[in-house]
């Protein structure tokens, strides 16, 4: 198990990607819910156009769906990287034997 770990011949990082894929999402929806309150808040400033609180309440909502579609395209991507690797690798074992 240690020599597996330590000769980098199979990745950590693909059974720790649903995982990584859950952080991510909960800190971008915790970011658009603190976005979108913080523009409610900017709403009562005097100093603030009128309408900017509720349209930036909109503006960190659909930030908050545009950056999880993207996080979502990132984590399949890396995914694609690592299936790549792993049919590399058996297309290097096929031609060994």
């Amino acid at each position: 198990m240690l020599k597996a770990f330590l000769s980098f011949d199979s990745f950590i990082l693909p059974k720790l990607t649903r995982f990584i894929y859950w952080i991510g999402l909960v800190v971008i929806g915790l970011g658009a819910l603190a976005g979108a309150f913080g523009a409610l808040a900017m709403g009562n400033n005097p100093y603030a156009p009128a309408g900017g609180g509720f349209i930036g309440f909109l503006l960190a909502l659909v930030g908050g769906v545009i950056g999880i579609v993207i996080w979502r395209i990132a984590v399949e991507l890396w995914m694609v990287l690592f299936s790549i690797y792993d049919v590399l690798k058996e297309i290097r074992d096929q031609r060994r034997q």
